[in-house]
């Protein structure tokens, strides 16, 4: 998608390691008209596909999968990251590990709101070693659902996240991929 691919290399800035700060467009200020292209992008990805929820974890992943989710006309489930006192108390859970955060998290989802019968499409903000998506397919599994593919906005292909999910026979499709960083610069595929 090259706004987005524009909007990376004009805007996004390198932090300590391979740490790509897009926060000023895609996670934190978020540029909605962009926002709702990259939605509909990755929607029209899918196309043909019987989807029946898209699934992303708190929090980055939140405003992206809800694009994708209007433009696809199903609901947005976002696995909480806190146990919280309006969560039902029957959920799912699986546990993950944010590298860029450095912390470890259990992700939760509502037994109400993920079932058998649900075909998901997983939609997160980046992609890069893969362990908040894979904690994703833990908790589809675990509901018994199955698993349609994963949209990324940006997928970092110097990590092995995005290697592991196709190895794994999983349908990724990333809407940028940074192919590495060299210095304080930003190479795409």
């Amino acid at each position: 998608m090259e706004e987005l691919k524009r909007r990376i290399l004009s805007d996004a800035v390198v932090g300590e390691g391979d740490i790509i700060h897009v926060d000023m467009f895609l996670n934190h200020c978020m540029d909605m008209s962009l926002m709702e292209k990259m939605g509909n992008t990755l929607a029209k990805r899918f196309k043909g596909c019987r989807i029946t929820k898209v699934l992303t974890a708190e929090s980055s992943g939140i405003a992206l999968a809800c694009f994708v989710a209007r433009a696809l006309d199903v609901p947005v489930i976002y696995a909480k990251k806190f146990q919280t006192g309006y969560i039902d108390p029957e959920v799912y859970t699986a546990e993950t590990h944010s590298f860029s955060m450095e912390k470890s998290y259990t992700l939760r989802v509502s037994k109400k709101y993920l079932t058998e019968d649900d075909q998901v499409l997983i939609v997160d903000d980046i992609l890069s070693n893969g362990q908040a998506i894979l904690s994703l397919l833990e908790l589809v599994s675990k509901a018994g659902g199955e698993v349609i593919g994963v949209g990324v906005a940006i997928e970092k292909a110097m990590r092995d996240g995005g290697k592991v999910l196709r190895r794994m026979g999983i349908r990724v499709e990333a809407l940028a991929t940074v192919e590495r960083i060299e210095g304080q610069q930003i190479i795409l595929q």
